[in-house]
């Protein structure tokens, strides 16, 4: 059974990368370790800025990503991400005789996504691994006021990022990263996030 959400009339499927990624996942994670495929997983919690769209004031940023390594620096998986836009506020006046009631949310946006993803460390710098990243993947862009949907839109889209990471242990290490979004749509645009990652391999 298909996943779907409601677009204008029709109903818009999810690309079959959100299920292959899920079961990919679920496989490796799964595996035996002396099989010799069980992925590193990395986890990011952040922020939004610089969005084209409206809203434009920035949020929460969040990403769960499990990472194969590959030969030559170079580690591809999926990730699956959580993304806030921010919200508008106006002013609420008395109907009557117009006294201002204070703020009131006139809509909040948010973005939900899975993506493939491909990353390549560079030499070390001191005791830290920089490293560039690449994904391409589906955005599904949410707008609600106080909780009620008022609209969906599906978009495909990619990144392009950018980090450091620093071992504390034989497996785990902590970072920071950025990651410039572009959806092929222009409900949003394109936005910039910015992360702290904790990585365990």
């Amino acid at each position: 059974m298909g996943v779907g959400f409601r677009h204008g009339r029709a109903w818009v499927r999810l690309p079959g990368l959100l299920a292959l990624a899920a079961v990919a996942t679920l496989a490796a994670l799964a595996a035996p370790a002396e099989a010799g495929w069980t992925p590193g997983l990395e986890a990011a919690a952040g922020g939004t800025l610089a969005i084209s769209g409206v809203p434009d004031d920035g949020g929460w940023s969040l990403a769960l990503s499990p990472m194969w390594p590959l030969e030559d620096r170079f580690s591809f998986g999926a990730t699956f991400f959580a993304d806030d836009m921010g919200a508008e506020f106006g002013r609420l006046r008395d109907p009557n005789d117009g006294t201002d009631l204070g703020a009131v949310e006139l809509g909040h946006t948010f973005v939900l996504g899975a993506a493939w993803r491909l990353d390549r460390e560079w030499g070390s710098l001191l005791t830290w691994m920089p490293y560039v990243s690449s994904t391409w993947g589906y955005y599904h862009v949410t707008d609600d006021r106080r909780g009620r949907v008022q609209g969906r839109v599906g978009s495909t889209g990619f990144s392009l990022g950018a980090g450091v990471r620093r071992a504390v242990t034989d497996r785990h290490a902590v970072g920071a990263s950025i990651r410039y979004h572009r959806l092929l749509n222009d409900r949003i645009g394109r936005y910039v996030g910015w992360a702290v990652d904790w990585s365990f391999r």
